[in-house]
């Protein structure tokens, strides 16, 4: 069955095909947006918009993400380099032999607690005003004692004139140490100068500190 629509002009009924009303000689030609040609040529205005739109959005993303890469890479890099620093300076800190030399003992104090008692004699022409050790203790199955009682950073504060000796003791409040591992990480003179770093971490003090021979148990 053919389709119908009304003129436009008289509004008598007539066939949707027809471009001329037979009653009152209209025209009636389809809406712009129902021919064939109108949606070509709209496409064709449209496609360099689109690519347009897509390639800038194709190479902002690339812009994005090599600028991402770039500054993850200068990131690591920095990361690198500071942590490199980091290790030259602790390494220049601990270059060259330790100036001082030292001994030391396990034992037991009158009390019957722990006690290590370290000698330290000082070779230089300088008068030393702290040295700062290291130590790791360990109970009787040789099992290393952590938390906070086991008293690892110890130091004297006494002066050692150049040239001279000294001795010092320091009592455990953990009973069960039986001996440690000791390590001089600083010393520390009177014109302000140091050997090592006072503020060096476990691992460096025992890896770049001067080991000092322990002897005896508590």
């Amino acid at each position: 069955m053919e389709k119908k629509k009304n003129c436009k002009n008289c509004g008598a009924e007539i066939s949707s095909k027809a471009y001329v009303c037979p009653s009152c000689g209209a025209k009636n030609k389809p809406p712009v947006y129902k021919r064939v040609w109108f949606w070509i040529l709209v496409i064709i205005i449209l496609s360099p918009i689109i690519s347009s739109v897509f390639v800038s959005n194709s190479e902002s993303n690339s812009e994005n993400t090599s600028a991402s890469s770039t500054g993850s890479a200068v990131s690591s890099n920095a990361s690198s380099e500071s942590a490199e620093e980091t290790q030259d300076t602790q390494e220049s800190a601990f270059s060259g032999e330790c100036p001082i030399s030292a001994s030391a003992q396990m034992g037991s104090s009158v009390i019957g607690y722990p006690e290590l008692t370290i000698s330290i004699s000082n070779p230089t022409e300088k008068d030393v005003a702290a040295v700062q050790f290291y130590s790791v203790p360990y109970d009787v199955y040789g099992d290393e004692i952590t938390g906070w009682t086991s008293q690892n950073k110890l130091y004297t504060d006494s002066t050692i004139g150049a040239g001279q000796s000294s001795t010092i003791s320091y009592q455990f409040i953990e009973d069960s140490v039986k001996t440690v591992k000791l390590y001089i990480y600083s010393v520390y003179f009177t014109d302000g100068t140091e050997w090592g770093d006072k503020g060096a971490t476990k691992s460096t003090a025992i890896e770049s500190g001067m080991p000092v021979e322990v002897s005896g148990q508590s």
